[in-house]
């Protein structure tokens, strides 16, 4: 991409961030509009297939979405070492166009079905490789944390966009918006490099210097003795020398991968468990009569979760990661459970007439805020700052996926819950509190805080020892995107 000469490397770093995070904002308008085109795919009057479709028809496809979306995971984090992340990043735009395509062409709800499976792949692998390639191509472990942060903020708006879309613009129109977003990011992103780290992987060393002086903002042949270029340069040459000795760091303990695997996992799986994609997809369910219009409803449930993700960009970089991860989790799954003892005791309850219509909305909106603020953010953020990044690559696209599958039978299995179960909604509320309540509790002892801590720091509380030495490894690694010293 040519940039002016006086761009800084930050500013790049976020301009190449912020198109990536196109692609979270074309699975939020895809997964927006579902709710809307569900009815419209229903409607004998209105349907643009060619056979109307009936609801169990109609029901699968957010159940696709999430189980494509899972095995987009699961291969994306070895694409992203063997291809590098900026290409997988490519293949997921393309996938989105098609995605778009089939609902624009489509005439069948196969077509439909197809588009979902399309976007799935496409968001799935998105979600892994994006903080992977934001980790590599950042500055510092501070504003690789702050991009990160950026992402829940596009996925929200995008949910947010795709509801008004779906509700209140003619279905041709939404594909055509969602076309010109897919092509956008696909016109674009090609002309952005790839990440050093995957030049270092590879040993191509001018493809290295070439990327790292497009991310740190390197212009003029005079800026190339920058001095902090220059000590960042010779960090990553001297752990590529290292690769071509053959020698690396000591092999890991058992007891530090599992701890690892038990924190990659708490984090990746009870975000997807808080209730977020569920009681946004099925929010007529869960509200009843209560609220307003199923429309402005559904509005406000999005419209709550994007303050959260504002409140995130804006305050998350600068609190302590356990304790913002802490306190979001605890009040999301306050909210949740004064919303299940409502439902199921509300009515001998004498609140008035104005709480019973309206308090359920509020309570799911509290708890949709907290959620985005901090429990979703934070377990890419934390993720990315923990795992070293062979480790992390790996197990968050196995925790992604594995999430994504739950989802999928969370999604699949809500009709035949809320029938055949008497509890039904109240249960789903129940799991939705004990994954927040469990990530509350449990991140105090068992994750480390991060922010502001060297790697070195980090993975010596998490119990990391060098084999034949006490101190953690001593040789310079670059890791989670950037140089650190051990």
């Amino acid at each position: 991409m040519c940039l002016p000469k006086r761009v800084s490397g930050a500013t790049i770093q976020s301009v190449a961030t912020a198109l990536g995070n196109l692609l979270c904002f074309n699975f939020g308008l895809i997964f927006g509009i579902t709710p809307a085109h569900m009815t419209l795919y229903e409607s004998e009057a209105e349907t643009p297939l060619n056979v109307v479709a009936d609801p169990t028809d109609t029901a699968l496809l957010t159940g696709y979405l999430f189980l494509s979306a899972a095995v987009g995971a699961a291969l994306s984090g070895c694409l992203a070492l063997r291809i590098g992340p900026k290409s997988v990043l490519l293949c997921c735009g393309l996938l989105q166009i098609f995605s778009w395509f089939c609902i624009h062409f489509g005439i069948d709800i196969v077509h439909i079905y197809a588009s979902r499976i399309f976007g799935g792949v496409a968001a799935g692998a998105a979600f892994v490789v994006l903080p992977i390639f934001i980790n590599e191509i950042a500055g510092s472990r501070d504003k690789a944390a702050r991009l990160t942060f950026t992402m829940e903020l596009w996925r929200t708006l995008g949910i947010l966009f795709g509801i008004t879309l779906g509700f209140y613009v003619r279905y041709e129109y939404v594909n055509i918006v969602g076309c010109f977003t897919s092509c956008t990011f696909s016109l674009c992103f090609p002309f952005v490099q790839e990440s050093p780290h995957y030049y270092l992987r590879k040993g191509n060393v001018a493809c290295l210097e070439k990327s790292l002086r497009w991310y740190r903002g390197i212009r003029d042949l005079d800026d190339r003795e920058n001095p902090e270029y220059l000590l960042e340069l010779a960090e990553f040459k001297a752990q590529l020398k290292v690769q071509g000795n053959g020698t690396g760091s000591s092999p890991l303990s058992h007891a530090y991968v599992l701890r690892l695997i038990c924190v990659s996992f708490l984090l990746t799986v009870c975000a997807k468990l808080s209730g977020v994609f569920v009681e946004l997809n099925y929010a007529a369910d869960f509200l009843g009569r209560t609220g307003y219009s199923i429309q402005l409803n559904y509005l406000l449930l999005a419209s709550a979760q994007c303050v959260g993700a504002v409140m995130a960009r804006l305050f998350g970089p600068q609190l302590p990661r356990k304790l913002l991860l802490c306190l979001s989790s605890l009040l999301a799954a306050a909210a949740v459970i004064a919303l299940a003892l409502f439902k199921q005791f509300g009515h001998n309850w004498s609140l008035g007439i104005w709480c019973e219509r309206y308090l359920p909305i509020v309570l799911l909106g509290i708890q949709l805020l907290f959620v985005s603020f901090g429990l979703y953010p934070l377990a890419a953020v934390v993720s990315s700052e923990v795992l070293p990044t062979k480790l992390h690559d790996l197990l968050y696209s196995i925790a992604s996926a594995f999430s994504w599958l739950l989802l999928f039978g969370m999604i699949e299995g809500f009709n035949a819950v809320k029938t055949s179960l008497s509890p039904g909604l109240l249960l789903y509320l129940l799991v939705f509190a004990a994954a927040s309540i469990f990530v509350g509790l449990i991140s105090l002892p068992l994750l480390p805080e991060t922010r502001n801590r060297r790697l070195s720091a980090v993975q010596r509380e998490l119990g990391y020892v060098e084999q034949g030495a006490g101190p953690v490894a001593k040789s310079t690694d670059v890791t989670n995107g950037h140089v650190e010293a051990h």
